[in-house]
């Protein structure tokens, strides 16, 4: 059919047609170098920067758009590179062209990066483009949609710490309209750690006021590092930000995080109603934290309340009063802790209380009773870059002054060094009510699980302690742990009227062990024997020298299987059970009853002696001698025989001689002669027996008349 048989309406909609199809076709084949240029610096002139643009494209469907690719933007100074991406496609809404004017109305940014830093002032590398605005006249901005694909920037701070994120896709819908939307993902590499990121928001973008607000801001981290593991922080709430001079400000503000650390799993919790930040430092409101650290052994739990926090002018944060709830909690013991302290903060990685005071409590299931109080004023910090922790405190400790000063490197394989001084701390009135038994159930399994990984030295001075009847003075000892032992070099102390010097080593693992290697000097050997194995049967003050090998996994394991060796060495003491002169002396006067039997001990009844002497060598729980040597009024005694520790067991050999001298003529007749005395039995309560064959015979010589000699 002729063109001009066709009705004009229709006609004109085909000419209109291929005019169309004759740009869409032509622009292509057009060179747009010179246009990239004539943009380029129209671009540089706008923004103050040198901009450069690799290549410009142009299309008309499915909507006219401008396709810029390898752009570059500079710093100010012109050479260093500020921002680059591969392409940017921007597309122009139809109603505007039209109207003839440009409208942009969706934008894609594909590979860009960007350098972002601040400045020692306080200023950032960006301000001067938010200061700059587009001339008026040229572009409109109505975006319905707006893509950032495999973005990066590079963010570096004042102290030059640099965070990288990495893979960054961000895809917003109507930023400036009521309904619009926002959602981020990517990677972040940051000084220490790694992981990645996404942001889930409301948004409205009101560009004339250079500001943001994003309602139901939600923030996730999914962070790693080679230590941590299966970190996770979240931070929700409604985000407003702002521009020149640079604000924001999170209302109804909740944060969370978790983070798995060797055995070890780290919570905290965090409410505040408003945090706000800007070129005055950050503030916020009323602040409610809970946290925890738990582990298969133990667990921390504490809860954090400031009334305000505010940032200083010499930088960093601060809180006049900040009120701390501590709870550490294990199978054995536990302790409640209250903090009342002003708090400074630097740069989130530190926190000092410059001036504690603390109350408490601490409860042990060796101490049934009740708890031990505290009471402490003093100075704490926490280093979490260095991951140190500092503590100095005096107060009392039971009613008792102490000063003690603590310090924690490396928060999972922590390092302690210390430093206690205790005046007294007595713990019998925690212990279960049982006056007569021994202090420990011998039984009771020993638990060194806490020597796991424990690594400390330090120092410990307590004037006197008191564990039951067990009294110990001016106690001081250096202390070493590390690779499951616990070694107390030197150890010294005042006890039972004497002097102790020497040094313990305990050994943990699967068969715990223990070491003593010690001298007790002018010490009263009644009174260790007494609450120690709960035996009155020895009394004297010497010397004691232990140096003994032992299981620990139990007071029974080590009595059963101690071995090594012990000195003893006693003046002015007595044997309780029996008074060998006196028993030796009735014999003498009724023949009768020298039948060898068995003579009841009588704890009322003392063979006294001038000096003790005796080395022990001790096999598996089993105490042999060979060398007693006893030198008692008119007597000597001299022994030999086996001390079963852990059966409380005793089979002893001790041979008494008459010296003579003594003025009683029923002893005095016996002199040189040997009286064996076999003791065994229970070692709390043995049976005594004589072996009274010497002696019959010396009575019975004497009793014979004398035969006449032969005459010669």
């Amino acid at each position: 059919m002729p063109l001009y048989q066709i009705p004009p309406r229709l006609r004109r909609c085909l000419y209109a047609f291929a005019f169309l199809l004759a740009v869409v076709v032509a622009v292509p084949l057009f060179n747009l170098s010179a246009l990239g240029d004539k943009l380029a610096a129209d671009a540089s002139d706008s923004l103050g920067r040198k901009v450069e643009i690799g290549a410009l494209r142009l299309a008309l469907l499915p909507r006219p758009n401008v396709t810029l690719e390898d752009l570059t933007i500079s710093e100010p100074d012109g050479r260093a590179l500020f921002a680059h991406f591969e392409s940017a496609r921007f597309s122009l809404g139809w109603g505007g062209l039209v109207k003839g004017r440009a409208e942009l109305v969706d934008a894609r940014v594909e590979g860009l990066v960007v350098n972002a830093y601040q400045r020692l002032d306080g200023t950032l590398n960006i301000d001067d483009l938010l200061a700059r605005r587009p001339k008026p006249g040229r572009v409109d901005w109505r975006p319905e949609r707006v893509d950032l694909v495999s973005a990066a920037l590079n963010w570096q701070d004042a102290h030059g710490a640099t965070t990288r994120f990495r893979k960054l896709d961000l895809h917003a819908l109507d930023p400036e309209g009521e309904n619009g939307a926002v959602t981020v993902v990517g990677q972040l590499t940051a000084p220490d750690w790694g992981g990645g990121l996404r942001v889930d928001s409301k948004l409205r973008v009101d560009r004339a006021k250079l500001a943001a607000r994003l309602k139901q801001f939600r923030l996730a981290i999914n962070a790693q590092t080679p230590e941590w593991r299966d970190g996770r922080f979240e931070l929700a709430g409604d985000l407003e930000l702002g521009a020149l001079p640079w604000r924001a400000q999170l209302q109804q503000v909740v944060a969370q995080a978790t983070v798995q650390r060797g055995e070890q799993r780290w919570q905290a919790k965090l409410r505040t109603p408003a945090l706000r930040g800007g070129e005055g430092g950050l503030a916020t409101g009323e602040i409610e934290a809970e946290f925890g650290i738990k582990s298969r052994l133990s667990e921390i739990a504490g809860q954090l309340r400031l009334a305000r926090l505010a940032a200083e002018p010499t930088g960093g944060l601060a809180a006049d009063q900040a009120r701390l709830t501590l709870q550490l909690l294990d199978d054995t013991q536990n302790a409640q802790l209250e903090i009342e302290s002003p708090l400074r903060m630097g740069n989130w990685r530190t926190m000092e209380l410059p001036a504690f005071t603390l109350t408490g409590s601490y409860r042990n299931k060796a101490l049934p009773q009740g708890a031990i109080k505290l009471a402490l004023a003093g100075r704490t910090a926490v280093d979490l870059e260095r991951e140190r922790f500092d503590w100095d405190s005096r107060g009392q400790l039971d009613g008792a002054p102490v000063t003690a000063l603590l310090s924690l490197e490396d928060f999972v394989s922590s390092r302690y060094a210390f430093a206690l001084d205790l005046a007294k701390l007595d713990l019998t009135p925690y212990l279960p009510n049982a006056e007569a038994a021994p202090l420990l159930d011998p039984a009771q399994p020993l638990s060194l699980d806490w020597l796991s990984g424990l690594v400390a030295r330090g120092e410990v001075r307590i004037g006197e302690l008191d564990i039951g009847r067990f009294r110990v003075f001016n106690l001081q000892t250096h202390v070493d742990t590390k690779r499951r032992q616990l070694k107390l070099d030197p150890l010294r102390a005042d006890i039972y009227g004497g002097q102790l010097n020497g040094k313990l080593l305990l050994e943990g693992g699967t068969k715990p062990r223990l070491h003593m290697l010690q001298t007790l000097t002018g010490m009263e050997v009644a009174a260790l024997m007494s609450d120690t194995f709960g035996i009155d049967r020895l009394s004297g003050r010497g010397t004691l020298n232990l140096d003994i090998t032992a299981p620990a996994g139990s007071i029974a394991a080590l009595r059963q299987g101690m071995s090594g060796r012990v000195d003893l060495m006693l003046t002015r003491g007595a044997i309780a059970g029996l008074d060998v002169g006196d028993v030796l002396r009735g014999l003498r006067s009724n023949l009768a009853r020298l039948t060898g039997g068995a003579i009841p001990a009588d704890v009322a009844r003392r063979t006294r002696f001038s000096d003790l002497s005796a080395r022990f060598v001790i096999k598996e729980g089993v105490a042999e001698s060979r060398d007693l040597v006893i030198r008692a009024p008119f007597l000597n005694l001299a022994g030999d025989g086996r001390i079963d520790i852990g059966q409380g067991e005793v089979d002893y050999l001790l041979n008494a001689t008459v010296r003579g001298g003594s003025g009683v003529p029923e002893l005095d007749a016996l002199k040189g002669v040997q009286v064996p005395i076999q003791i065994s039995g229970p070692l709390a309560s043995p049976s005594y027996k004589l072996d009274t064959t010497a002696l019959r015979e010396k009575l019975g010589s004497a009793a014979k008349p004398v035969a006449a000699a032969p005459k010669q």
